[in-house]
């Protein structure tokens, strides 16, 4: 779903936005599979496990499941990202899952992420530069521990819940206070993502590098690198199409470590590019 310039709006009037049905049927079904499958079952498995987690938990992108990494750079994401941060120059810098279950304590006090989020000086709020992502991946109703969210100006009383169908997300802040709550409800799971963009010029203001020391997995790299598009590449750091360092050797190299990487768009781009100097 894109994101309107009207919408931003009102994301940097109140210092979040939330987005129902974000997702289409078919990507909120992907990312389910690839959630139960690879951190968290269902919650009626769950019980029936004895509260037992026998998926491999694994937390943070890239995963071995083309819907959940699909999710983490989604394009109209990006353009969303590309916009609040006014670059088009950014960095992915978080990605990862989180659930939480009926019978199970999980609120936090209200806070902002600043703090935590970033290493540089003390700046004000109006600096975007950092996008923080919250998607909800099955529906959220009352007492299901959804996320509140402050507008900018307002006590914590006036808080947001973000009670939506699956499939939303919202877009927030590192300056905006927020608060997870109690899931009071008697049955039900809440499965999430986490997902943040910085600006390529201001990296010490949050992020992970998505190496395998930051907890990448070899099978859930390969499968990103062979799926992703030249401009999803450059949200992990890798500069664009037509840049000096996609050289044949360089291609070659990604080809011979990354199984399904295709070197076809860049080398199209050279040749597009040896076209125009012999012009």
């Amino acid at each position: 779903m894109h994101i309107t310039d009207a919408q931003l709006a009102i994301y940097k009037e109140q210092g979040f936005l939330i987005i129902k049905n974000f997702l289409s049927d078919d990507e909120k079904q992907a990312v389910l599979d690839g959630f139960f499958t690879f951190f968290a079952p269902p919650y009626n498995q769950y019980i029936a496990q004895g509260r037992k987690n026998n998926t491999p938990r694994q937390v943070l992108f890239p995963w071995d499941h083309s819907g959940l990494n699909h999710v983490v750079v989604h394009p109209d994401l990006v353009s969303a990202a590309e916009r609040i941060l006014d670059t088009r120059e950014i960095r992915l810098c978080e990605g990862h899952l989180g659930v939480k279950y009926a019978g199970e304590e999980h609120s936090t006090g209200f806070h902002i992420d600043y703090g935590n989020n970033t290493l540089g000086p003390h700046v004000e709020r109006d600096d975007f530069m950092n996008l923080s992502c919250f998607y909800c991946f099955d529906d959220v109703d009352e007492g299901m521990a959804p996320i509140r969210m402050v507008p900018n100006n307002e006590p914590d009383e006036k808080a947001v819940p973000m009670i939506v169908p699956g499939g939303s997300v919202c877009l927030y802040s590192i300056f905006t206070r927020h608060a997870a709550s109690e899931f009071t409800a008697s049955t039900g799971h809440r499965p999430a993502m986490w997902v943040g963009f910085t600006r390529k010029d201001r990296v010490w203001d949050g992020g992970r590098s998505f190496t395998y020391k930051s907890g990448a997995t070899i099978s859930g790299m390969g499968r990103f690198m062979a799926e992703a598009t030249p401009r999803q590449l450059e949200l992990l750091g890798f500069p664009p199409l037509g840049d000096a360092l996609w050289t044949k050797e360089f291609l070659e190299g990604m080809s011979k470590r990354y199984s399904g990487f295709s070197p076809e768009p860049y080398l199209a781009k050279m040749e597009d590019n040896n076209d125009r100097r012999r012009d």
